[in-house]
């Protein structure tokens, strides 16, 4: 049974190799990511699998809240249902530790961006539907300051 599932963070490591074994098994797989150029050449590269089936692709920066929203809308603005949502996105190293909204940047994407999307898209989501969350055990820890509110 063809299914639609968004994975964030799918221009590249799990996301992308997830996203490759989904299309050949026939899925419709909304792609995600935050640099528009990596983001066209994993559109490009998985179009070649997708068996006829255009694959859609949406940029958002998961560090801002206000673009997680946008991500949500402009979701939900060609799709009525979402069987599964992949909260894949992570952050590990940066050269930009603090958010423009003042936040620790792993927190933001790996913890708030994760929870206000699928919070965003519940109305897509019916009883049979899934939300997969990855973590991994590789982030560094997050900055204190920035954590309560106090951006360096």
């Amino acid at each position: 049974m063809k299914k639609t599932i968004l994975i964030t963070g799918s221009t590249d490591g799990i996301g992308l190799e997830t996203a490759k074994m989904l299309l050949t098994q026939g899925h419709h797989v909304l792609l995600h990511g935050r640099n528009p150029a990596k983001l066209a050449d994993a559109e490009k590269t998985l179009s070649a699998l997708a068996q006829g089936e255009p694959v859609e692709s949406y940029i958002a920066d998961l560090s801002s809240m206000a673009d997680v929203d946008a991500l949500a809308k402009a979701v939900a603005e060609k799709h009525a249902h979402l069987d599964v949502l992949i909260n894949n996105a992570g952050v590990f190293k940066t050269p930009k530790p603090i958010t423009q909204d003042g936040l620790d940047v792993r927190f933001a994407v790996n913890t708030l961006a994760p929870f206000l999307l699928t919070q965003k898209l519940m109305p897509l989501l019916g009883a049979s539907s899934r939300v997969v969350n990855l973590s991994s055990a590789a982030q560094a820890p997050v900055v204190l300051e920035a954590l309560a509110g106090r951006a360096m």
